[in-house]
C-alpha cells in the first residue's frame, strides 16, 4: 500500500528550500531569468524607467544568498520556462492577470489547469477551455499540453507534493516528505548531490551503485538532474 501523504503537505510545499541557483539548474533556466519572473525587474525602455512586477508570489524572503523559493515557486517557474518558449510574457502576464482577477484564482499557475495551444494559454474552468490572454474567449485547442503530467497531487489538501522532473519514466524526483524536497532516486533514496559529488570526483557507475546503492540507471538521471554528462 502506497504512503499517505503527511497531512501537512500544503504546509511542506509552501516552505521556503530552494536557492535561485538550484531552481535554474532543475528547471534549465538562468538564475537571472528566474529570478525577474518571481521578482520583478527593474529596467530602461527609450530612455524610461520601467518596472516589470513579479509574475509569482514567492513564499521566501528574496534577499541575496537566501532559499526564497518553496516547492510550489519551482512548479511555477517550471510551467513559465515552458510556455516562454511559445508565449510572450505579455501574453503570459495578461493570462495570468484575468485569472487572478476574473476567476478569483490565488495562484493561477497552481489553482487552474492551464493548457497551451499555438500562442494562447488556455485553462481549463468549469469543463469548458478559455483563453485566458483574450479576455475569456471561449476556444477548445487540439493537442492541448497538459503540464501537471510530472506531478503528484494531494486531493485533500489541493497541493502538489511530489515532481518528476525528467519525466515519470525516468527514477529521479522532488518529494516535500523525503530529503528536505531536494532532488533524490526515486528507488533508493539517494541525494543526486551525493551522486553528482562521486562523479566528479572520478568514480564509475558500478563504484557509485556499490557505494550509494542507487541503480546505474538512477545515477544517469541524477548526472542529467545535476548538469553532468556522463558516458551512454
Amino acid at each position: 500500500m502506497p504512503a499517505r501523504p503527511h497531512p501537512r503537505i500544503a504546509e511542506r510545499a509552501l516552505t521556503p528550500r530552494y536557492t535561485f541557483a538550484e531552481a535554474g539548474r532543475l528547471i534549465g533556466r538562468k538564475p537571472s531569468t528566474l529570478r525577474r519572473w518571481a521578482l520583478g525587474h527593474d529596467r530602461t525602455y527609450q530612455g524610461e524607467p520601467r518596472h516589470d512586477p513579479p509574475l509569482i508570489r514567492v513564499d521566501g524572503e528574496p534577499q541575496e544568498g537566501d532559499r526564497p523559493l518553496s516547492f510550489l515557486n519551482l512548479i511555477e517557474l517550471r510551467f513559465l520556462a515552458s510556455w516562454r518558449q511559445y508565449i510572450s510574457l505579455p501574453a503570459i502576464r495578461a493570462a495570468l492577470d484575468y485569472c487572478a482577477k476574473e476567476l478569483r484564482a490565488d495562484r493561477p499557475l497552481l489553482d487552474l489547469e492551464f493548457k497551451r495551444h499555438g500562442r494562447e494559454l488556455f485553462v481549463e474552468y468549469e469543463k469548458q477551455l478559455v483563453s485566458a490572454n483574450r479576455a475569456g474567449q471561449l476556444a477548445w485547442p487540439e493537442g492541448a499540453v497538459v503540464l501537471f503530467a510530472q506531478l503528484d497531487y494531494d486531493q485533500s489538501e489541493h497541493a502538489a507534493f511530489r515532481w518528476w522532473p525528467l519525466g515519470r519514466e525516468r527514477p529521479v524526483l522532488l518529494d516535500t516528505r523525503i530529503n528536505g524536497g531536494q532532488p533524490t532516486t526515486a528507488a533508493n533514496g539517494v541525494r543526486t548531490v551525493a551522486i553528482a559529488s562521486r562523479l566528479r570526483e572520478g568514480y564509475d557507475i558500478d563504484e557509485i551503485s556499490e557505494d550509494t546503492a542507487a541503480t546505474p540507471e538512477e545515477i544517469r538521471a541524477a548526472a542529467r538532474v545535476e548538469g553532468i554528462r556522463i558516458a551512454a
